[in-house]
Parts: C-alpha cells; structure tokens; sequence
C-alpha cells in the first residue's frame, strides 16, 4: 500500500521490491528534479526506511530553502554555485523587487558623493587661481602645491566612485531584465560611455607651474606698466626686475612731442598658462548637478511614477526630468542657468584673458565683456587678447541666442490666457460686438430714413442731405467690419482643445449610438423568435382544429 508521505509510490506485494519516487524542489520553483530510488526486502522495515527518507527530504528541503541572500555570502560560493543561486534568486519577484530598492538608495549616495567632490575641486581650483591672479600667492608656493594635491586626491576618489557608480548601474540594469553576469550588459556604447566620464572627471590643475604661450595677432596695444608684477613668475624675478626698475633713469615727456618706442609697435604677449587650461575643463563636472537633480527627483524615487512610465515606454532620464520641470517652472530654471552661465563664463574670460603688461582682466571688465557677448551686442570696448578668451566669448554668444530664444518662448507662455479667461474674454468681446452691431444697425436706419426723407422735401442740394449720405455709408461700412470682427471672434472660439473635446464627445455618442443599435438588433432577433414559435403554435393549433372538425363530420 502506499504510505503517507509519498503518495507517488506504486502499488506492490510485501515480497516484491518497492521503488519510491521521491522530487526536491527549491523555493525558487527551478526545474531540477532529483529522484532517489530505494528497495525494500519487506514490508516490515518500509515504514522505517520510509521514515528515514522524509527525514532525509526535510533536512535537504531546509537546506535548499536557505539559499543565501547575502552578497558576502554569495562571494564565498564556488562560481558555478553562485552562478544557480543566482538563477535561482533572479527568478524571484520578490528579491528582485529588494535588490532594485537597493541599489537605487546606492546609487544615490555614490552620485551625492561625487556630486561633493566635484564641487569642492571646482571650489578649491577657483581659489587656487584668484590668488594667483590678485598677486597675493605664487604658484611655486607650499600653499598653492597644497591646494593642488588636494584637488589631484579629490579627482582620483572621484574617478573611482565612477567607475563604482557605473558598477551599481549596471547591476540594477541587470536587475531589472533578470540578467545574471553584469557583463552582458557592458556594450561598447556603455563602455565608451564611462571612458569619457572618467577621463572627463580627471581633468584638473597638476601640481607644478608650466606657461604656454598663446599670443593673438590683434591684441589691443597697451602702455608698459612697470609697476607690474607678473604672477606667474618666482619672488626673485620680481625683486630683481623692481631692482633694475629702480636704478632706470626718469625721463620726462613733454606733452607736444610724441615718441614711439619699439615696445609700443611690437604685439604685447598674451599667456594662457597651463593651469587654466586645465582649470577651464574642470567646469565639466556639473553634469553632476544635473544628474543629482534626476535621482532626487520624485518622478524617479516614486514607485508608482516608475510604474507608470514603464507601461506607457517613457524613461526617466535627465531629460525627461528637465523638460518636467521646465513646464512647471519656466522661470525659474531660465533663471538659474543664466546665473549660472554668467558666473562661469565671466570666470573663464578673466581667467584666459592674460597679457605680460596688464595681467589678467578684472572681473567687472569680464562681466560686462559676457554681457555684451551674450546680448549679441559686441560694443568693442573691450576684447579678449587670446584666442581661448575669443572661444568662450563665441561660446558664449550662442548660448545667449538659444536663451533669448527660451525666454521669449516663457514670457509668451506666461502673457497667454488660461481657458477659462480666453472664455470670459471672447464672452465678453461677443458682447460688445453685438452691442456694436445693434447700434450701427440703428444709425443705419435712422441715417437712411433721413436721407429718403430729405430727398423727398427736395433739399437733395443741402449740406444736411450729404451729411445724412455720409454718416449712412459710414454706419455700414461699421456694420460690416463689425460682422468680419464676430466671424474672427468664432474661428478663434475653434481651438485644438475644442476639436478634441467635440470628437471625444461624438466618439462617445458613436459608441452609445452602437450600442443601442446591438441592443435593438437583439431585441428584434428575439421578436422574430417568439414570432416564429407564434407561428408554429397556429399552426399547431390549425391542424389540431382540422383535426377536431373531421371527428365532429365522422360522426
């Protein structure tokens, strides 16, 4: 007989060998089914062993049934292990669902992470350079070696937490599509991807003083300054060159005679050193910002919004998000990148703009040369001296065109009238116009029956008679402007929201009219049944009359 615990096994004599069936099956529902077989001399020692066996089965279910979750416990396993654990644990839904949690909350922290470092880098290399621009520090001194190992040790924690960020990305992909190796998901795009993102976020000021001469054939010409002191020059240079300044006789010019010096015609040098151009670049890591405002954003940490946007195929990228916020909030993100963009690029023109005889541009001088760049003005007051200085002023110059272009897009956003005032406002124009109208109708009347009744009185000939003429043909000419006013009234009452409400509404009465036609077809199959089973009944009826008349003539 079979016993208790495995109801598969077959039924057999006492005698005879007993083959039990027995399957072991995870909590992950995999395939693999293992199947053990077992022979029994009586029938005696069968409940035994087959109490043996469950024990057996237990113990291995338990096992199987705690399977680690643990990715330091994962590590630990063999790979072929580790590779069906997980298999096993992908196929889950609700592991899935954790891990994904998971590694959103690390994502984030690693991106605010980043999103510091960068900015304390950008920081630090603004002050590093003020000071040598304002001549209050050298670039060979304890402090500036300081500030710039500073920012080489913050640039290498940050490529790492690159390449860790890329790491968590690409686990959740996998995550998210039950892949189990993550280097499924490493394409070349996504390789070259994060190649650039690190070799970007690696750019920054090394540690030393290198100049490089970057001299432009328009320079605007200059007076020597020798009270000038080059920044990017040791104390010594300096102390030497005020010495021999000291130790130059005076000499005084008269103010009838003119003098031109070769130093007046020779074009003045113009200097980027190398540390601002790799300075300038380090203004790359605000991409970082942006896509700290995507993973706070409560379209990307809302379940439900994720839900959402995966029915309807939208991805929530940093362009979905910014278009968001740019509908809700036009102004203000107008706003924001303008600021932004005139403090960065006014920096980049004082930093570039280096001549030996002025030093660097001042800051107000950089302001208002990004002023007239970005308004498209170009007074030509002042101009940068470099060809890097002329790069950012161009630059420039094209971002201001697409932000002339936003803003102009946001004040007509914001100076159009909602639904409900265009309503109340073409109410309200119908209204006058109709007034209008009624009032012009009026004179035309009342003009028109004077003129008929002075041309009557024979004073056709009176001033009165042309006056009365020209206020009839003047009240008709209103009277069809007025009309042509109401007929652009209506068309404008026709927009795209009232073409979409009036097919929604017949589509719904289509639907409803459908519908009723369904129900009155039935309605009338049914009729034509109960029509026929009528029919059939007289005529049932009929034979059964027929019948009873000829029994009634038989007798």
């Amino acid at each position: 007989m079979a016993s208790g615990d495995n109801p598969r096994r077959p039924l057999t004599s006492g005698a005879s060998p007993i083959v039990k069936y027995s399957e072991m099956r995870s909590q992950s529902d995999t395939p693999s089914t293992t199947i053990s077989m077992t022979t029994l001399p009586n029938s005696s020692s069968a409940a035994a062993s087959s109490s043996n066996v469950s024990s057996t089965n237990e113990s291995r279910l338990k096992k199987q049934n705690s399977i680690p979750v643990n990715n330091s416990e994962l590590r630990r396993m063999p790979t072929q292990q580790r590779r069906f654990v997980k298999k096993a644990l992908m196929s889950n839904v609700g592991y899935r669902l954790g891990r994904r949690k998971e590694l959103h909350i690390q994502r984030r922290l690693i991106n605010d992470a980043m999103c510091f470092l960068g900015l304390l880098g950008i920081i630090l290399m603004i002050i590093e350079n003020e000071l040598t621009f304002n001549r209050v520090d050298h670039k060979d001194t304890t402090f500036s070696l300081f500030i710039k190992a500073t920012i080489t040790f913050t640039t290498i924690v940050l490529v790492g937490l690159v390449f860790y960020y890329h790491r968590i990305d690409l686990s959740l992909y996998c995550v998210d599509n039950s892949i189990d190796d993550w280097r499924i998901a490493l394409t070349r795009t996504k390789l070259f991807s994060i190649l650039f993102e690190a070799f970007v976020c690696s750019i920054h000021p090394i540690p030393g003083h290198f100049l490089v001469e970057w001299s432009s054939q328009y320079v605007k010409k200059v007076g020597t300054n020798l009270n000038f002191i080059n920044p990017y020059r040791s104390t010594q240079n300096t102390l030497g060159i005020s010495n021999l300044t000291t130790t130059m006789p005076t000499t005084t010019i008269l103010p009838t005679t003119q003098i031109t010096s070769t130093d007046d015609q020779e074009i003045p040098q113009a200097f980027v050193p190398i540390d601002v151009m790799l300075s300038l670049p380090m203004f790359f890591r605000l991409y970082l910002i942006c896509r700290f405002i995507m993973l706070h954003s409560h379209l990307v940490r809302d379940a439900s919004s994720q839900s959402l946007g995966y029915l309807n195929r939208v991805s929530f990228n940093f362009r979905f998000v910014i278009k968001s916020y740019i509908q809700q909030r036009p102004a203000l993100c107008l706003t924001t990148f303008c600021i932004t963009t005139f403090f960065i690029a006014s920096w980049s023109m004082r930093a570039c703009d280096f001549n030996v005889k002025t030093g660097h541009m001042a800051m107000l001088d950089a302001t208002w040369l990004f002023i007239i760049s970005f308004t498209t003005i170009g007074y030509g007051d002042i101009v940068p001296s470099t060809y890097c200085g002329r790069g950012i002023a161009a630059i420039t110059g094209i971002i201001g065109v697409f932000s002339t272009a936003l803003l102009v897009a946001v004040i007509s956003q914001k100076l159009e009238l909602t639904r409900s005032e265009k309503y109340v406002h073409n109410f309200v124009a119908s209204i006058q116009l109709a007034k209008a109208h009624k009032d012009q109708a009026a004179n035309v009347v009342k003009y028109g029956w004077k003129v008929w009744f002075l041309k009557r009185k024979g004073k056709h000939m009176f001033i009165h008679y042309i006056q009365a003429q020209r206020k009839l043909l003047t009240s008709i000419h209103f009277v069809r402007k007025i009309k042509q006013q109401q007929r652009k009234l209506n068309d404008n009452y026709v927009s795209l929201l009232e073409l979409f409400n009036v097919q929604r509404t017949t589509s719904i009465a289509a639907d409803e009219t459908s519908q009723r036609v369904v129900i009155m077809e039935r309605k009338v199959d049914k009729m034509e049944d109960r029509l026929i089973e009528i029919s059939q009944g007289m005529t049932n009826l009929q034979d059964k009359l027929n019948i009873l008349l000829d029994r009634i003539t038989q007798r």
